[in-house]
């Protein structure tokens, strides 16, 4: 709530531990950094994924359209509070990015993100509807950039849920198509009398 209203940089640990009504050292315990609050948006989203929608080894449909579930549960949860998704949004991506010596907890909704997203593809590819020779990781990678590019001029220009909704389907056909398996080739017919 302090980072919706004053802002990120302008929110102290202090003002936290203070609406909290907890010691500042308290606060420390569980949250190292001041970062690792938007961490924790990250994963109380990707635990709400998988409370509301199920694992996704339980998901049904065609591979498309488990991506899509995936992608368009997180895009209407950053478009449900825009002003701290930009925040956790633009976090993630720092971890995605920053070489880490220590692989840190607040890393796990990253790689939680990616691990579903290979699971998806690496589900398509055995039922026969991703191509076989896809490397699902940087298949995933890419899924994941034109998700997180689309979220981010989302927030950068507003816009409707609608809107983000229909930008996100557009993109993801466009990747999909690059990464489904060929279709069948069908038996030609013989003539009659040959």
């Amino acid at each position: 709530a302090l980072f919706v209203e004053q802002g990120f940089d302008s929110t102290t640990v202090d003002q936290i531990a203070e609406r909290a009504d907890v010691a500042k050292g308290t606060v420390f315990n569980y949250f190292p950094r001041k970062t690792s609050f938007l961490a924790a948006v990250a994963e109380h989203w990707t635990i709400s994924l998988l409370e509301e929608q199920g694992p996704p080894e339980s998901w049904t449909g065609t591979t498309r359209e488990k991506l899509a579930r995936l992608f368009v549960f997180l895009s209407d949860l950053g478009a449900r509070n825009p002003e701290l998704a930009r925040l956790a949004f633009f976090e993630s991506l720092r971890y995605i990015h920053a070489v880490v010596a220590d692989q840190g907890a607040e890393e796990e909704p990253v790689r939680r993100l990616q691990a579903m997203t290979r699971y998806l593809l690496e589900q398509g590819r055995a039922s026969g509807e991703v191509r076989r020779d896809l490397d699902t990781a940087n298949a995933a990678g890419l899924l994941e950039s034109a998700f997180h590019r689309t979220l981010a001029d989302w927030l950068a220009l507003g816009g409707s849920r609608a809107g983000l909704r229909h930008a996100l389907a557009t993109k993801l056909d466009m990747v999909f198509d690059g990464i489904a398996a060929p279709p069948a080739a069908t038996p030609r017919r013989r003539r009659k009398g040959r």
